[in-house]
């Protein structure tokens, strides 16, 4: 990918219970292929490409992810695996916080799919 490409990706953020957190993102390439990238918070240094027919798979596994817990941050430029800073023309959105401005606790997700590895794609 060349440091050039500012296609929109859509950024995916879940929060562990000890704060730590990983990303999860996805974006469509002109070819009607799919990019993702992912890794911890931050820095998604770890990425693949899929052809066009892999797309509506990869649209269910983001729906997948936001049921076990992730959280749809938005469109986001990344750049060498790092989160670029959006201008103050087109503000990020913010990640969901509580009423008291923390973030959102992790939900427990032990009784979701038992028995079902959890995999990045």
């Amino acid at each position: 990918m060349s440091g050039a490409d500012e296609r929109p990706w859509s950024l995916f953020r879940y929060r562990h219970a000890d704060g730590t957190a990983k990303d999860w993102a996805y974006r469509s390439l002109p070819d009607g292929g799919v990019e993702l990238r992912w890794g911890k918070a931050g820095r998604l240094t770890q990425h693949a490409s899929y052809p066009p027919a892999a797309h509506a798979r990869i649209q269910r596994r983001a729906r997948d992810k936001q049921r076990k817990g992730y959280v749809a941050l938005g469109p986001a430029l990344i750049r060498d695996g790092r989160i670029v800073p959006q201008s103050a023309a087109s503000p990020a959105r913010p990640e969901p916080t509580t009423s008291a401005g923390q973030p959102n606790p992790p939900l427990d997700l032990s009784r979701i799919a038992p028995g079902r590895e959890d995999f990045w794609f």
